[in-house]
């Protein structure tokens, strides 16, 4: 990578790597361009000086006038070293017809005291071939195997031309092209390609170069002005103008609160992102001619935020791994309307001409100076200011959704029933009976709407409830322990027992139930619990038995966990299994409320086991197992044998694992089996779960 910045900076309009039998170290790599070239004065006062260079006494190219992007001379040793010798072949603009070559092999070094003691010879010869330089690194001391080839073939596809949309499999070839000058002029810069001959190259850039940047649920533009204020621009896939924002609004900390800054410390500045939605129905939708795995293939590939400082991407912004804006960080606290590095592209664009970003000596990015930490800022906040945004949009064409929907669906059944009493009956009969089952849909539908709501406020009602009860259980432990203490002062020992021990014992006991009970709640409801990630189901199981310790005691209930040994993981969220075993456990408590003594007592199994590519998850009790209901029926909302219950807990289970499988019917598909009387006696579940399987490449099973 520097030696074609090194090409750049020789105003090369191209720039050729070749491997050569790299697959192996001993291999041979080429690096091409039609730059300048070099003077015999350039080589022994610049290119053989390292530690000097021309850059640092002018900052701009002497034909193209582009902004110099290397500096030091120091990244040029660190490439030349990656082989045991090296070939140099240069043709300067300012000598048409001539060439200069010199080789270095690094062994002479090997065995003297100065590096002056290794005397270097630069050959001139006549040539035809245009002006530019050749660097041949043979003997290469590493290999370019299939993942290093392909990592270098993202970084020079990256480098300069994957945003252009110019087709970089069609780079000029160094052989194909002749002259007999250096044509000077004051043209504009045409540009700068960069092509690797290597086979992954090949595949990658076919992908990079048919360019989806159309197929964009959205598109974020921001601009950072010379006087460091900021504005935004969102526009959707058809192209129309969500919402602009002035610097007040899109440089606002995160959360939308506090008070922007005056000004950002940072160069000049453009920042693009395009989001996209790797779902089929977003390409239905758009009625799109391409299909979701082209996108997400292209994505996978250049995915992420990558930095571009005078007109070259810098490494290694936006690399994988390399979130530098924190887009998943900021995706897994709030996951709505928020991009990703793998659903979004972007770029960052920097002409930087005071020279305000500064490279690390190792040439691994900027260093973390004011400029750079402002320049970042700005860009974390315009993501932040379009997320809101999306929010805001989201919920505005939620709200009141339902209502606009009965409105038009009330107008276009008047209207099809105009044209159905037109109709022949035997046509008719079956569209009316159409309409009826419809009908039935949505108020089944709407039912669902409204218990899934009231729970919902339940469940908010219960948190706000419990944590105020933590502080009232705490204050009452307390006082208690007070209370015993003087009793036992002002009460001789055997008074106390007789008449204040068992009291406030029992007071204790109950009030440590109330901290645990207000526990609960709380800890079911953390915001973590609800991200997207590898859950063992063991693991959860153990934790949930804990968590609902003092519940299951109070109710005299045994929990006998039978978990197999190896990991049993799924792709999920801990908060739905969590729900798979608080619905099933909590169905068992709520079905031995009604019994008295039972042979071998209350018991409720817990039972894991893994086979191949399935979870088995079994709950058994032995309580009076499940009657007054038909077992195909204990499925539907607000459905149930206990008149008290929401008659929601099963249907929450089929959904959770309808939603793993990727499937609705999950009973007829055989992932839930239901027993009225199973195993102990009393009701029987047994779930199936896809489990997650590691790929090789990620050292797993």
């Amino acid at each position: 990578m520097e030696l074609v910045r090194n090409s750049y900076d020789a105003d090369a309009t191209w720039c050729e790597v070749r491997l050569v039998n790299a697959k192996r170290a001993g291999g041979t790599l080429v690096v091409s361009d039609d730059g300048h070239g070099m003077t015999l004065e350039e080589i022994a006062g610049g290119f053989l000086h390292i530690g000097r260079s021309s850059k640092t006494e002018s900052q701009t190219t002497q034909h193209y006038g582009r902004r110099k992007v290397g500096e030091k001379g120091l990244g040029r040793l660190a490439s030349l070293r990656l082989g045991h010798e090296i070939e140099v072949i240069t043709r300067p603009s300012s000598a048409p017809g001539t060439a200069h070559r010199l080789t270095i092999n690094w062994a002479a070094y090997d065995n003297v005291d100065s590096v002056d003691e290794v005397k270097l010879e630069v050959k001139s010869y006549e040539t035809s071939d245009i002006p530019g330089t050749t660097v041949i690194i043979k003997r290469l001391r590493e290999s370019f195997e299939a993942d290093g080839a392909r990592r270098l073939s993202r970084a020079l596809l990256l480098l300069s031309g994957a945003f252009s949309g110019v087709d970089l499999s069609h780079s000029p070839s160094r052989t194909s092209r002749r002259c007999t000058k250096w044509e000077l002029g004051d043209e504009p810069d045409p540009g700068f390609i960069v092509s690797l001959d290597a086979p992954e190259y090949v595949a990658l850039t076919r992908a990079v170069s048919q360019g989806y940047f159309e197929e964009h649920e959205f598109k974020l533009t921001a601009v950072l002005d010379e006087e460091g204020q900021a504005s935004a621009t969102l526009v959707d896939w058809r192209g129309e103008v969500v919402a602009t924002g002035a610097h007040a609004d899109v440089a606002l900390p995160r959360g939308g609160k506090g008070t922007p800054p005056a000004a950002f410390s940072a160069p000049f500045a453009t920042f693009e992102l395009w989001m996209f939605l790797r779902d089929a129905d977003s390409f239905k939708r758009r009625k799109s001619s391409r299909s979701l795995t082209e996108v997400s293939q292209w994505l996978d590939v250049i995915g992420g935020v990558h930095l571009f400082h005078r007109g070259l991407r810098t490494h290694p912004y936006g690399d994988p791994g390399h979130d530098w804006l924190d887009l998943n960080l900021g995706r897994n606290r709030d996951p709505q309307q928020r991009p990703s590095t793998n659903n979004s592209v972007g770029r960052v664009t920097v002409k930087d001409p005071n020279n305000e970003l500064v490279p690390k000596t190792d040439r691994m990015g900027f260093q973390e100076n004011l400029p750079f930490s402002d320049l970042r800022d700005f860009a974390q906040r315009a993501v932040e200011w379009s997320a809101r945004v999306r929010k805001s949009k989201w919920e505005k064409d939620r709200t009141g959704e339902a209502a606009v929907v009965r409105r038009e669906r009330k107008q276009d059944r008047n209207e099809a029933e105009k044209v159905i009493k037109g109709l022949p009956a035997s046509v008719a009969a079956p569209l009316r009976k159409a309409f009826d089952t419809n009908d039935r849909l949505i108020a089944a539908l709407e039912r669902d709407r409204l218990l899934y709501r009231a729970l919902a406020t339940v469940g908010i009602s219960t948190a706000v409830f419990a944590h105020e009860s933590l502080n009232t259980a705490g204050g009452l432990g307390a006082d208690l322990e007070l209370l015993e203490h003087y009793a036992q002062l002002l009460l001789d020992e055997t008074a106390f027992a007789e008449s204040m021990e068992e009291p406030l014992d029992r007071a204790q006991r109950s009030a440590a139930s109330i901290h645990s009970f207000a526990k609960l709640p709380l800890r079911m409801l953390r915001r973590g619990k609800r991200r997207l990630v590898t859950v063992d189901v063991n693991e959860v199981c153990v934790d949930f038995v804990e968590m609902f310790g003092g519940y299951l005691k109070d109710w005299q209930i045994d929990v006998q966990m039978d978990l197999c040994p190896e990991p049993a993981r799924v792709r999920s969220t801990v908060a739905d299994i969590e729900s798979l075993y608080a619905n099933l456990v909590i169905n068992s408590a709520r079905a031995f409320g009604g019994t008295g003594d039972i042979p071998g007592g209350r018991v409720v199994r817990i039972r894991t086991s893994v086979s191949g590519e399935s979870i088995t998850l079994d709950v058994a009790d032995s309580g009076p197992g499940i009657s007054g209901i038909e077992l195909e029926k204990i499925w539907e909302p607000g459905e149930g044998s206990d008149e008290d219950g929401t008659g929601l807990g099963l249907t929450i289970v089929k959904d959770i694992v309808a939603d793993l499988h990727g499937k609705k019917k999950v009973i007829a598909d055989g992932h839930i089996v239901a027993l009225a009387h199973g195993e102990l006696g009393g009701a029987q579940f047994t779930i199936s779960l896809p489990r997650y399987m590691k790929s090789v490449e990620e050292g797993g099973v």
